[in-house]
């Protein structure tokens, strides 16, 4: 059991952890930003009594093209699907390494009969006739 908490709890898993965590924490975080950002202006208020109609120094307004809530979900859903995607192309890496020993121990086995089947069982490959 100690073994394997020392292989498993290293050093370098945890960086990469933080990392891949960061990364993708920052990169979602800045795409649901843009989304706020993309469905929002900015306007100066018109002449109107709340100023004295322009005698008072006008404000700026946020004008919302979608409604709150629609903009706060689509930032929400934005934003943890670039989280994800980052958080997989960093580990893709580690996936494409799992792909290929796969494979290889398939094709390592196969061959391998293949062989075996080819040249048949106590035959020394020299034709009989």
């Amino acid at each position: 059991m100690n073994e394997f908490i020392k292989t498993t709890f290293t050093r370098q898993k945890f960086r990469g952890l933080a990392v891949n965590t960061a990364l993708g924490n920052f990169a979602g975080y800045a795409a649901g930003s843009l989304v706020t950002l993309l469905s929002t202006y900015h306007s100066i208020e018109r002449r109107a009594l709340r100023n004295l109609f322009g005698i008072l120094p006008r404000k700026k307004v946020v004008v919302h093209l979608l409604p709150e809530w629609l903009e706060w979900l689509l930032a929400l859903v934005i934003g943890f699907i670039v989280m994800e995607f980052v958080r997989y192309s960093l580990n893709e890496k580690k996936y494409l390494t799992l792909v290929r020993a796969l494979r290889r121990q398939r094709s390592a086995p196969a061959a391998a009969s293949a062989a075996g089947a080819a040249s048949g069982p106590g035959s020394t490959g020299a034709r009989r006739g």
